[in-house]
């Protein structure tokens, strides 16, 4: 995954799993660099567990309403 922040800059994370774009560049998407949930930690994506977002991936069809 990678874009262009526009406080922290230019970023590339290797391998980002289940990754659901709902908005322009902003996903739903797997962290397997942290384990702060609940907390502010990311490029303004919403990070969920690798398992949870296993599970929400297969769950949810293409188009899926995400309410944010």
């Amino acid at each position: 995954m990678k874009g262009n922040h526009w406080y922290y800059g230019k970023y590339y994370i290797k391998d980002v799993p289940n990754v659901m774009y709902f908005y322009k560049d902003y996903a739903i998407h797997g962290t397997y660099w942290h384990n702060s949930f609940g907390w502010r930690a990311s490029h303004d994506c919403v990070n969920v567990p690798v398992e949870f977002s296993k599970w929400l991936y297969d769950w949810a069809p293409y188009g899926t309403k995400v309410v944010i």
